[in-house]
């Protein structure tokens, strides 16, 4: 039996164009929940983000782990040098994934975080309203006791 290099087929490119889809969303949601906190990803979040999707996609042969590996490669390049509009788009043209639209529970989640920013907000504010008061107080007391001392060195020396 000769052994001869692997070549894909259609139909395999095909499967692995299904498989991209079938994680993609889950590559765009890690994205997406990292940029509303940090912005565009670095190197190792989108290395994270590209293993989270990869979960998704269970036991692979080596032939086809390598080629959603490319694929996976040649999203996160693209991402890295033209942003993720670009990414997305080359994603939506290669493979006919359909873009993302944020659910109820991603909207939910964003509400409540800003609601706990919103309130932390307010208590540090407070916080630090209670902290100027303090200062106020002791400054006035010190500005104060610093002219009776004046006021008592200049009668005093007289």
């Amino acid at each position: 039996m000769e052994h001869q290099a692997a070549e894909v087929t259609i139909e395999e490119m095909v499967m692995e164009a299904e498989l991209f889809r079938r994680v993609y969303p889950d590559l765009i949601g890690e994205i997406d929940r990292v940029e509303r906190t940090r912005g565009k990803l670095n190197d190792f979040q989108l290395m994270l983000a590209v293993a989270h999707a990869k979960n998704g996609l269970g036991v692979l042969s080596y032939e086809r782990r390598q080629v959603i590996n490319s694929i996976f490669a040649l999203f996160t390049t693209i991402y890295r040098k033209n942003g993720r509009y670009t990414a997305e788009k080359w994603a939506v043209d290669t493979f006919g994934v359909e873009k993302t639209v944020e659910t109820r529970e991603d909207l939910e989640e964003v509400a409540k975080t800003v609601k706990e920013l919103t309130e932390l907000i307010e208590e540090k504010e407070n916080e630090l309203l209670q902290i100027y008061r303090e200062y106020y107080l002791l400054k006035t007391y010190l500005e104060e006791e610093e002219k009776k001392l004046q006021t008592e060195n200049t009668t005093g020396t007289v």
